[in-house]
């Protein structure tokens, strides 16, 4: 399917996602005019500056129902309360999508509202890096990355034209429920990014932190540059995908507290059973990597 031409798609949110989307939207060549629409007038010059949008706004007024598509690329506290003020400026074949890390984030009244007034499409461009901002951005950033999709009723053609915009931009698509995705994101995601915060913060309290500095080098780095994630986009997700968090938290307690009672008790054969089976994990990801790259 051949991803379809759009007079104006309006991104609300031109930072590091949203202004690396209107780079490979424009790219593509499928779009006459995008527009940027951010509360911060700094970001919004450096989106038009890099080339991500055309025109740059501060507000969500009528001049968004020119829009066919809108993205919705915001912290995902945000979401609901913006697809709703969208629909306010909507026609019956606007199609609103959004880039949340977090999927189970709509009010049923407002799956209700939008399935009246438009098209609402949840996605999720599993892509980033620790920046944030328009100055970052890259339209190579969605590259052999997963896009899942995550729809709310069985109307395939907005489905299609959002898979299709994911996929002609080189990312590979999955459709699953909100319910999936958000118990998957905990274990992939979220826990790894939570470790990363906390790790960060319970080395830097301990008395060697000026050496730590000299040191910090290898799997330790790893985590400082995971740790220095927005701090206001994680803790929207912690707290938005709360339940399976606090589940995959707890597991990873138990198995945590299990590897320590090994240690412990100088369980050598334990301990190495345990390493020996995540560096097959590690191998079995990597394969499928490779695999996506060739496809």
């Amino acid at each position: 399917m051949k991803t379809q031409p759009f007079n104006e798609i309006t991104i609300i949110g031109p930072g590091l996602i949203g202004s690396s989307l209107g780079l490979a939207l424009r790219d593509l060549k499928i779009v006459k005019s995008i527009v940027g629409i951010d509360k911060s007038k700094k970001n919004l010059s450096d989106a038009v500056k890099i080339g991500s949008i055309d025109e740059g706004r501060k507000i969500i007024d009528s001049r968004i129902e020119k829009s066919e598509l809108i993205f919705l690329c915001t912290p995902v506290s945000t979401i609901d309360e913006l697809v709703r003020v969208v629909i306010n400026f909507s026609k019956k074949n606007t199609i609103i999508s959004d880039v949340g890390s977090v999927k189970k984030i709509f009010k049923p009244s407002t799956i209700k509202l939008a399935s009246k007034k438009c098209h609402l499409v949840p996605g999720h461009p599993i892509a980033g890096t620790e920046h944030t901002g328009a100055k970052f951005a890259s339209k190579q950033l969605f590259q052999n990355k997963w896009c899942i999709i995550t729809p709310i009723n069985k109307n395939k053609k907005p489905i299609n034209i959002i898979s299709e915009i994911w996929k002609n931009i080189g990312m590979k698509i999955s459709i699953m429920s909100q319910e999936e995705h958000d118990k998957i994101m905990s274990i992939t995601s979220h826990l790894p990014h939570l470790i990363a915060f906390t790790i960060v913060g319970t080395a830097f309290d301990i008395n060697v932190k000026k050496k730590l500095f000299n040191f910090s080098a290898g799997g330790f780095r790893d985590f400082t540059r995971i740790g220095s994630s927005d701090p206001k986009m994680w803790t929207d997700i912690f707290l938005k995908n709360k339940k399976h968090i606090i589940k995959t938290l707890n597991n990873f307690s138990y198995d945590l507290e299990k590897i320590k009672s090994h240690i412990i008790k100088n369980e050598y054969e334990k301990i190495f059973n345990l390493l020996k089976r995540t560096k097959e994990i590690r191998k079995g990801i990597l394969n499928v990597e490779k695999k996506i790259k060739k496809n």
